[in-house]
Parts: structure tokens; C-alpha cells; sequence
């Protein structure tokens, strides 16, 4: 939605792709901090409540890339930190608080379960994994990029 609605003039797309983003990211945070996605056993039916677990590579994924997109659209840098907090889950700032990236394989594991991780190493989660560590790598880029124009700009 965030990305769509840019591309439609006078189109409010955009601004309730953002409005459900800062739900969404409200609803996946934990109390300590760290993204928590909406557990697939059971998911979050209307009027229900919020299934924790299992917890899979593709949400992490996806809510990064509406994070980095919103950045993008509006400059602010919570997307960026709500960005890497979906990242990190990866790296085990999780509920868990293991690593879901296999550092020996470059490989990622297929979700938490509630009490361990799915040792299964899919396609799917090794490719969420990889566009991720990618969309990391570019956001920091454009960051640098922006820093360093500013600080030109206010040298000149």
C-alpha cells in the first residue's frame, strides 16, 4: 500500500498503508522491545487473540520491507529502527533469543516454535533471510549517503 499509493496522484493509499504499518508494528513489538510476528498456529482472528507462536522467517521479512519503505516516504528514522528490530529477530532477539540464521550454512531456520526452532532450513526462510541482510545493507547505504550530503551542505 505504501509503495503503491506513491504512484497514484492524490491518492490516500499511501498514508493507510502507513497508518496500518504503525498498527502493525504497535501489535509486533513485545514488552521487552524485540518484533514478535503473529504466530501462524492460529494467527490473530477478529475479536481473538494474538497467536505468539509459530513465528516465520516471511513476517520477519516483510515487515522490514514496509519499515524500509516507509522510511523511504516519510524520512523517519523510527521505520529504520522498526526496520532493524524485525531484522534482529533473526539474529535471535526473539522470544527464544536464538538465532534463526545458521552462521556455518548462511542458511536460515524455518520459524520458533514455542519452545525450540525449526530446524528445517527452507528455501523460503534462507531467501527471507538474504533479501533482508540485502535490504539492511542498502537502507545503512542511503543513510550514509544522506549524512554525508548534509554534512556537506551545512559545510558550504
Amino acid at each position: 500500500m505504501i509503495e503503491a499509493g506513491q504512484s497514484i496522484p492524490n491518492c490516500n493509499i499511501a498514508k493507510c498503508g502507513l497508518r496500518a504499518l504503525e498498527w502493525l508494528d504497535r501489535l509486533q513489538t513485545s514488552d521487552q522491545g524485540h518484533f514478535i510476528s503473529i504466530g501462524s498456529n492460529g494467527w490473530y482472528p477478529r475479536g481473538g487473540k494474538q497467536a505468539r507462536f509459530d513465528q516465520q522467517p516471511i513476517e520477519a521479512s516483510a515487515f522490514l520491507d514496509a519499515c524500509i519503505a516507509a522510511y523511504r516516504l516519510t524520512g523517519e528514522d523510527k521505520w529504520i529502527s522498526a526496520a532493524r528490530r524485525s531484522f534482529d529477530w533473526f539474529l535471535g532477539r526473539n522470544d527464544l533469543g536464538l538465532s534463526l540464521y545458521d552462521y556455518l550454512s548462511g542458511a536460515c531456520y524455518d520459524g520458533l516454535h514455542l519452545d525450540r526452532i525449526n530446524k528445517n532450513q527452507g528455501a523460503e526462510s534462507t531467501i527471507c533471510w538474504l533479501l533482508s541482510l540485502l535490504s539492511m545493507y542498502e537502507i545503512q547505504e542511503e543513510a550514509t549517503i544522506h549524512l554525508e550530503k548534509i554534512a556537506s551542505e551545512s559545510k558550504a
